[in-house]
């Protein structure tokens, strides 16, 4: 009888050892299978930085979900290496200079991204009636706010804007039809008249004219510059910066010693652009290298 039991006992130890090495045997086949499947996972993640559902692993554009990205440009004012104050005292072409008002318009903002350029403003605004795209420039307003909404990984090469106001707006636009933004009645105004637009750059202030430029006899000067004639494009180089799903921040410096460089202020203290085209002219050309990169 007791021998008949631990017989039994033995058989049933082999038959578990049978289904186990057997139940095994059946896993590990399926292990690899798995394995392929997590990595298949894994490989059709998305691999676009720029999208919301980056994934390192990944290697699918097609399952990328992508959100707009903020754009933010902030137009500093500097005379050489230091800020600009309103009503300061500084130094330009060695003479004191006090700035009490400056407004420049900088419009069609675009962003230049691997040969695809983006204005920064909806597909579906008509040029006259839009300010998304634009700002003017004063000491009070000095940031430029957007947004991008990407299809790929991209790489900026270039912001690229007007110093003035565009053609279509210029000639097109009332600013009294507007209640806010850049192109609303300004003081002191931005604008000249329905024959002749906007004013593009304003700067007002006073300067030293004396003799031996030893700060003795300061007199305001005054330069408005505009006309479609005198509406130049700018383009920053952003050295290939590449994006990613984060804000875009851009620093730019708007150097008005640079925009001021070669005025005589003791002959040329005002400009209208209409009375004094060569000195307009010169301020416009200027500004183009004015503006550069932080």
């Amino acid at each position: 009888m007791i021998f008949e039991v631990l017989c039994k006992r033995e058989a049933n130890k082999l038959r578990l050892n049978k289904l186990m090495h057997l139940t095994m045997t059946r896993l590990l086949k399926f292990v690899p299978v798995v394995l392929l499947f997590l990595s298949s996972c894994s490989k059709d993640g998305c691999n676009q930085k720029m999208a919301f559902n980056y994934d390192p692993d990944g290697n699918s554009e097609e399952n990328c979900v992508w959100k707009p990205i903020e754009v933010k440009i902030a137009f500093n004012p500097v005379v050489g290496d230091e800020p600009l104050e309103l009503n300061k005292e500084v130094i330009v072409n060695g003479r004191a200079l006090e700035m009490d008002f400056y407004g420049i318009y900088f419009t069609e903002i675009t962003l230049q991204l691997d040969g695809d350029s983006v204005l920064l403003r909806n597909d579906n605004e008509a040029c006259v009636t839009t300010a998304s795209d634009a700002m003017l420039f004063e000491d009070a307003n000095r940031l430029f706010e957007s947004s991008y909404l990407p299809k790929a990984d991209v790489v900026l090469n270039n912001l690229i804007f007007n110093i003035g106001v565009d053609t279509c707006r210029n000639n097109g636009l009332d600013p009294t039809t507007q209640l806010s933004g850049p192109f609303a009645p300004h003081v002191p105004t931005m604008y000249w008249s329905w024959a002749s637009g906007y004013r593009f750059i304003s700067l007002i202030g006073m300067v030293d004219v004396s003799a031996n430029a030893d700060g003795s006899d300061m007199q305001n000067f005054e330069y408005h510059t505009g006309l479609n004639s005198l509406l130049r494009t700018a383009s920053i180089d952003m050295e290939s910066r590449e994006l990613d799903a984060n804000t875009l921040i851009i620093n730019l410096n708007v150097d008005f010693a640079k925009m001021l460089e070669g005025v005589d202020f003791t002959t040329n203290l005002s400009t209208h652009t209409f009375d004094n085209m060569p000195l307009a002219a010169k301020i416009t050309e200027n500004a183009l290298t004015s503006i550069t990169l932080d």
